[in-house]
Parts: C-alpha cells; sequence; structure tokens
C-alpha cells in the first residue's frame, strides 16, 4: 500500500511539474512576442511587460522547482534543486529592482509622484474600468464645490 501511495505521488507531483514548466515556458515566449511587437509599435512600456511577463514565469518555473523535492531521492538532487531555486529568486528579485527603477523614472519624467496602487487595485481596475470613471466624477464634483 505504501509503495502504490508513493508512486501517485511521484505520478501526480510529476505531472503538476510538467504543467507548471508548461506554463511558465507559454507566458515567457508570448510576453516576449508581445513585447517585442510593443517595441516595433514603439510602446514606451514595452520593457515593462516584457519584465512583468518574466517575473510570473519565473514564479512559475520557481513553483515547479519546489514542487520536484517532492519527488528527490538523494542529496545530490536536493542540493542542485537548492541552487536552482536560489538562482531563480536572484532573477526574480533583480526583474522587481529593475521594473521598480523604472517606475520611478516615469514618475521623475511626469514631474510628479503618483500613490502607488497594489496589485489587487490595479487588477480591479482591469477588470472594472466603470468604477474608475466613477472616482473620477467624484473628484471633480468634490473639486469644483
Amino acid at each position: 500500500m505504501h509503495e502504490l501511495i508513493t508512486h501517485l505521488v511521484a505520478v501526480i507531483a510529476g505531472l503538476s511539474i510538467d504543467f507548471m514548466e508548461l506554463l511558465s515556458i507559454g507566458i515567457i515566449v508570448y510576453t516576449t512576442f508581445f513585447a517585442f511587437y510593443k517595441l516595433l509599435k514603439k510602446d514606451p512600456n514595452a520593457r515593462i511587460y516584457l519584465l512583468h511577463g518574466q517575473s510570473i514565469g519565473l514564479t512559475f518555473k520557481l513553483g515547479s522547482e519546489i514542487l520536484r523535492t517532492v519527488t528527490v531521492r538523494n542529496m545530490d538532487e536536493i542540493l542542485q534543486i537548492a541552487m536552482l531555486i536560489v538562482i531563480k529568486a536572484a532573477m526574480t528579485w533583480l526583474i522587481h529592482w529593475e521594473l521598480s527603477g523604472i517606475e520611478q523614472e516615469q514618475e521623475s519624467k511626469n514631474g510628479h509622484a503618483r500613490k502607488v496602487k497594489s496589485l489587487s487595485e490595479r487588477v480591479h481596475e482591469k477588470l472594472h474600468p466603470e468604477t474608475i470613471e466613477a472616482k473620477i466624477e467624484v473628484e471633480n464634483e468634490t473639486n469644483n464645490h
């Protein structure tokens, strides 16, 4: 019975690892091509889009490496996976650092500091653009009175 459960866990982990790695590759390839398209269109946000895509893709890859620890059988494999995790975490941190630098650069070009929005606020604005228009109307009314 123990062998059956061990085999089942290994199969499920293997499938999950493969799925997450495919997602990672797909996200990175898609965002790279789309960022290149934006670059050809002279979109100033192409670099930001590329960095966000790489960050998300690396996060999925990091998740697959963490899952891989479930199926490890010896210490050499653990050390290899640990080094991959450290390298991928460092790459993710560097991408985040680059993104924050770009955002500061854009704010200084605009000449004013703007409130930094959380990820959930940005997602909400994308999903519900009508709420942004309502906020603008309320702010305009309060400024006019």
